[in-house]
């Protein structure tokens, strides 16, 4: 009886702790679906950035692109979902930074229902950048960098590779300006 009883305990402590970690220090996800990424910015050494980019698709107003067409650009790809809370909350800074910062600016979709709510979301914002209608393919040849839930935005070199990578909402164009100047200079 003794020894059931310590099985017992030894099975319930590791659960007990787990449901206090999940209501104590770890945040969780609040309404979410997915872990919101904190803002880090990560800049990627020369030596370890890999292969080039290679995405390519239709875009939500029906043109080609390929971002093998950018080559000898500094790229901002900002990978959103229409219905990401934080995305929204970026919109209006890539708006500005798109108008602002020398590169060419392109949106991957994420994880889209419907198509028409990733337009939606473009008209709301007022956002004239192309956006690639990503089926799944696009994000995962980002490779290691695949984002694991937006928004991320990277910015590409100007052989395509992922030079830096903020995962979580840009909240300065400044900034992301910063990251094009420092990825344009190292590649100059």
């Amino acid at each position: 009886m003794r020894a059931r009883r310590f099985v017992a305990a030894a099975l319930l402590t590791p659960a007990l702790a787990l449901a206090a970690g999940c209501s104590g220090g770890l945040d969780g996800t609040g309404d979410a679906n997915f872990v919101y990424g904190d803002g880090a910015i990560t800049l990627v050494p020369l030596d370890d950035r890999g292969a080039t980019v290679d995405i390519a698709g239709e875009t939500l107003d029906g043109e080609r692109l390929d971002l093998a067409d950018l080559r000898g650009q500094v790229v901002v790809l900002n990978v959103w979902g229409s219905w990401c809370n934080p995305c929204r909350d970026e919109a209006p800074v890539l708006k500005t930074a798109s108008e602002e910062i020398d590169a060419a600016f392109v949106g991957l979709s994420f994880r889209e229902n419907s198509f028409e709510n990733a337009r939606s979301f473009e008209r709301e914002f007022g956002i004239e950048y192309p956006t690639i209608a990503d089926t799944g393919t696009g994000v995962l040849q980002l490779g290691r960098w695949a984002p694991t839930s937006p928004p991320t935005t990277y910015v590409l070199d100007e052989q395509g590779r992922v030079a830096a990578l903020i995962t979580g909402a840009v909240t300065s164009a400044t900034t992301l300006e910063d990251l094009v100047e420092d990825v344009a200079n190292a590649d100059g």
